[in-house]
């Protein structure tokens, strides 16, 4: 009890009757304050006491801090330091009205942004899924409705515990309306006193420069009565006080239980700081402190308070004239030894720093150089010029966000006007070569100027941190407000190391909106001579000078270029033009790589959101306006069709066309610059994606140029959702005219059969005109209109001399068109499908009847050709059994000649597998194996063969083998998933028997006998 204090001020009370109120004042709060502050472990039982006994220690340190100068204290400062030490952590009472408002406050938002983005909080998952509005996703994060409150009670706590200082003035000055303490505020004791005491409590949780600065606490000020009081001294006392309450008894076990075995690790952290505690000395001459920690976090969080405390006392007695009273209080206690360590079998490297890897900065860049990290050699053009876009758009957004309606920023398209406003200027100029230079190389500089936000001092520590730009929280929540296209693409910084590869020093120039300072800026190389050294010039602030930055970075390219490319083609490149103009005799330069870095550069403006003034200076070429297309900033611009998909703005365009999956019908680019995304294709279209939410780090490699390890599925699926969304608009729209609705309408099937709803519903919209489309001379629609016609599925060497049947189609997952064909036939209920062989065909006593065989291979070609894989569809308006036993040889034979290892699959059942119907698997079963005959789709029962298909290489090729040497435990695999049950025993003597008919009846009667004889022997 802080007994000391309490009996001075009684003392100073009775010695003048206007302090009385003072001691009145008191004798309340004392009894009214500790009510409130035991609510504070509603929304904080995780961390240590904040209740009266917390109040009383910090008494208590301070009177040892004082010792008997408590005597020489006023009655106004004891009553401060009495009433602070009580208040000061009131803001830790949360009334539920302050929590509902919270989550309202744009802060609050940021608040949450702050935390998804920051790997490995344990609050991350929550805050990425939380919201106020959609009650049905915002605790995503948790894993149970228990977890979700936990979460929730920790990410409300943490906000408060910022807020708490602030909370604890607006409290102090009303106690009532603010969280329902009956303090008396009076005309009895000045308004000004208790804005003073709120103040002092406010700033125990403030940078110490604050409490001198302006708005901050005066040295003196007028007390009660006669009295003067010392705001800065009682707030100093308070802050000693506070940080000195580190004794073992700080938390309590019984609120330990109420939080939980998985209270946060930082709560387990402090816990292990206050019970480290071997050593505590605090009187009037030393403070000494001694602690022992148990773990590793325990000790990291005992070393960072001991810092705070070691800085504050400097800070405390650097400053102390302006702070004590009276020279006769003296001076801070002396510092002793204040040392931590840990306990047990644990060790540190580093005395306060966690034992972890760390990177050399230029060890880490020369093992960039050497993995080719930036890929692309002109990374630095692409780099430069977007950070200049990112800073243009920040400050268009801070500067026009209020203009217009809020549709205005609702893609690039409808901001044209605005995006019009501001412009990127860039120069690859050739510098005057020295007469005396005989290196073969000529000085070029490249320079990009923006009117964007400039780079500020502060800016600049976050920028020479590679990726730290993200923890600038004053520009991050700009960012965070700005529309998701608008957003910068990365952090600045990490790209802008890629003209380190070509250079040993970037040069800057800028001026800030933010600070309205103006610096000049050289960064060298961290492989270079300077090592990383950064020199920083404050230069004078002109009025007249805009805001924005340039920079610059010097060169050196082959003066006549050694190696140089023609295209196939004249094309209207720089470098093509230089090339296709020279004159390897009369010319002294061939400035063939400037010409390579200008056609970059027109490459990126050709798609960038901001207009790009470009030009080429040379001494001798003369000077070449760099200029792009900007299709996308032209009034009327139909260049991207804008889709908001999973909360992800994507541009999308497309065009239907005949033809399978050709990978290079496909275009990517992140916020208008080009990557590479290989092999994506989807059946007759060709599309353009244009990603515009997101960090470029989420999609891209860090050369940006290529898509990101493991996010291939993601994007995948992320563009067939904006795809189906804009082929939705565009059906409902009619977009595509008479001449393309077919092949439109083919599109849409195909992807229906690929990726099932939403396409296949889109797929209901089209009315099937797809059937109004020719193959050759057919006509689908009048085919469609027999009782019985032929297509053949052969692969495309045999397509164009193909004349057995009535239509001929590609057998190419890519192309899926014999898929629609036959699946529409099937739609209808009498309609059916048989699967026939080549061979079959060949034989004029079919059923189907003799077609035109004029261009037919001989039998014996037949034999020796691929031909004899090919497989036939017959379409009648009849009961026809799926396949013929011919079809199942050639089918099975076809495998093997495939060459795909480790496969195995299943087949359509069929009358003449009536004896093996018990092994039919259950409708809803989902198993590793793909069908003998794909084109069917699962339209009836299916057995999983026995077979196992792998290929195995020999020293001269590679054989396919199929074998059955697992066949007991497919058998117990297949048990639980079969239609019937059936017992184990007899699911292998089927399988046994169904192997003998295949193997005997089947194939060796077949003319793939041999071959399959072959590929069963093991």
């Amino acid at each position: 009890m802080a007994d000391l204090l309490i009996r001075h001020l009684k003392k100073k009370g009775d010695e003048h009757s206007a302090l009385s109120m003072l001691v009145n004042q008191w004798g309340f709060d004392e009894k009214l304050i500790p009510k409130a502050l035991q609510t504070v472990s509603n929304l904080f039982p995780h961390y240590s006491r904040h209740d009266e006994s917390h109040s009383k220690q910090i008494l208590v340190n301070i009177e040892r801090l004082l010792g008997e100068n408590i005597n020489l204290l006023s009655a106004t400062d004891t009553w401060l330091l009495l009433e602070a030490a009580y208040w000061h952590d009131i803001g830790m009472v949360v009334p539920q009205v302050d929590i509902r408002e919270a989550a309202k406050d744009p802060a609050f938002k940021n608040y949450l942004a702050t935390i998804a983005h920051t790997p490995h909080h344990e609050l991350q998952r929550f805050a990425q899924f939380f919201g106020t509005n959609d009650i049905s996703t915002c605790f995503g994060g948790a894993d149970s409705p228990m977890e979700a409150v936990e979460k929730l009670r920790e990410l409300m706590a943490e906000w408060f515990r910022r807020k708490h200082a602030d909370r604890a003035d607006a409290i102090v000055q009303a106690p009532w309306v603010t969280v329902g303490i009956s303090s008396p505020r009076t005309e009895l004791i000045p308004a000004r006193l208790f804005r003073l005491l709120g103040k002092i409590c406010q700033m125990h949780g403030a940078p110490f420069r604050e409490l001198s600065a302006p708005g901050g606490l005066a040295f003196r000020e007028t007390g009660l009565a006669q009295d003067d009081c010392h705001p800065r001294f009682v707030a100093c006392l308070l802050r000693m006080g506070d940080l000195l309450d580190l004794d073992d008894n700080r938390f309590c076990p019984v609120m330990q239980r109420i939080a939980g075995e998985d209270r946060p690790s930082i709560t387990k952290a402090h816990e292990d700081k206050h019970s480290s505690i071997r050593h505590l000395r605090i009187d009037r001459e030393r403070i000494e402190i001694n602690a022992e920690c148990e773990t590793i976090d325990g000790y990291l969080e005992t070393f960072k308070w001991f810092d705070w405390l070691k800085q504050e006392i400097q800070d405390q007695m650097a400053n102390w004239q302006d702070i004590v009273p009276s020279r006769e209080l003296g001076l801070l206690p002396t510092l002793g030894p204040i040392n931590v360590k840990l306990s047990g079998e644990l060790q540190i490297l580093q005395e306060g720093q966690r034992p972890q890897f760390s990177v050399d900065g230029a060890k880490a860049f020369e093992l960039l150089k050497g993995t080719n990290l930036y890929s692309n050699q002109f990374a630095y053009v692409r780099e430069i010029l977007q950070n200049a876009i990112d800073a243009t758009l920040i400050r268009l957004w801070i500067s026009d966000q209020e203009e217009g309606d809020l549709t205005c920023w609702d893609n690039p398209a409808s901001a044209i006007e605005i995006l019009g406003k501001k412009t990127i200027s860039v120069e690859l100029r050739e510098q005057e070569q020295l007469l005396s230079s005989k290196s073969g190389t000529t000085t070029w500089i490249l320079s990009v100027s923006d009117k964007g936000t400039g780079i500020s001092i502060e800016d600049l520590g976050y920028m020479l941190k590679i990726g730290a730009s993200q923890k600038n929280e004053k520009r991050q929540e700009i960012i965070r407000s700005m529309p998701e296209w608008m957003k910068p693409s990365g952090a600045f910084g990490i790209g802008l190391q890629s003209v380190f590869m070509i250079s040993k020093a970037i040069s800057i120039k800028s001026k800030s909106i933010f600070s309205n300072e103006t610096i000049e800026v050289v960064m060298h190389s961290p492989t270079a001579d300077k090592e990383g050294l950064v020199t920083v010039k404050s230069k004078p602030n002109k009025v007249s000078q805009d805001y924005g930055t340039v920079v610059e970075v010097e060169f050196e390219l082959e003066t006549y270029a050694s190696r140089w490319s023609l295209p196939w083609a004249r094309d209207r490149s720089i470098a093509a033009e230089f090339a296709f103009a020279l004159d390897p005799i009369l010319d002294n330069s061939f400035p063939y790589e400037a010409g390579r870095i200008s056609d970059q550069i027109i490459e990126f403006s050709n798609e960038a959101p901001l207009k790009i003034d470009a030009l080429l200076t040379t001494l001798e070429k003369g000077v070449f306006p760099l200029t792009g297309t900007n299709e996308a900033l032209q009034p009327q611009s139909k260049r991207w069709n804008y889709v908001i998909v999973q909360d992800q703005m994507l541009g999308v365009n497309y065009y239907p066309r005949l033809g399978g999956r050709v990978g290079r019908g496909a275009k990517f680019f992140y916020r208008g610059q080009p990557f590479e995304h290989k092999g994506y294709s989807l059946p007759h279209v060709d599309i353009e994606i244009n990603l515009l939410s997101g960090k470029a780090g989420s999609w891209l490699s860090a050369s940006r140029d290529k898509i990101a390890v493991g996010v291939e599925e993601n994007l995948d699926k992320l563009i067939r959702a904006a795809l189906a969304k804009q082929v939705e608009i565009d059906l409902r729209e009619g977009t595509f005219g008479d001449e393309v609705s077919p092949i439109f309408s083919l599109f849409i099937e195909a992807m229906a059969i690929d990726y099932g709803n939403p396409w296949s519903e889109l797929a209901e919209l089209t009315d099937s005109k797809w059937l109004d489309l020719k193959v050759g001379k057919k006509d689908l629609r009048a085919l469609f209109s027999r009782d019985s016609w032929t297509v053949g599925a052969v692969d495309s060497s045999s397509v164009a001399s193909e004349q057995r049947c009535d239509l001929v189609l590609a057998d190419d997952p890519g192309d899926l068109t014999l898929w629609v064909v036959l699946g529409h036939w099937a739609k209808k209920r009498r309609n059916t499908v048989k699967i026939v062989s080549s061979k079959e065909l060949l034989d004029k006593n079919q059923e189907f009847g003799e077609k035109n065989t004029s261009s037919l291979l001989s039998y014996e070609d037949y034999l020796g050709s691929r031909k004899k894989f090919d497989l036939f569809y017959i379409l009648a308006k009849k009961a026809q059994v799926p396949y013929t036993e011919a079809a199942l040889s050639a089918r099975l034979a076809a495998l093997l000649e495939e060459m795909h290892s480790n496969r195995r699959f299943t087949l359509l059942m069929h009358p003449m597998l009536k004896s093996w119907e018990k092994l039919e698997l259950k409708n809803d079963v989902s198993i590793r194996a793909r069908s003998i005959f794909p084109h069917f789709g699962k339209n009836g029962g299916e057995i999983l063969l026995p077979y196992f298909f792998t290929s195995v290489s020999l020293v001269s090729h590679v054989t396919a083998k199929v074998n059955v040497t697992k066949l007991d435990e497919i058998c117990e695999y297949v048990c639980p998933r079969l239609r019937n049950k059936l017992d184990l025993s007899d699911v292998k003597q089927l399988y046994l028997s169904l192997i003998e008919f295949i193997d005997v009846k089947v194939m060796a009667n077949s003319e793939f006998a041999e071959e399959w004889r072959e590929a069963r022997s093991s």
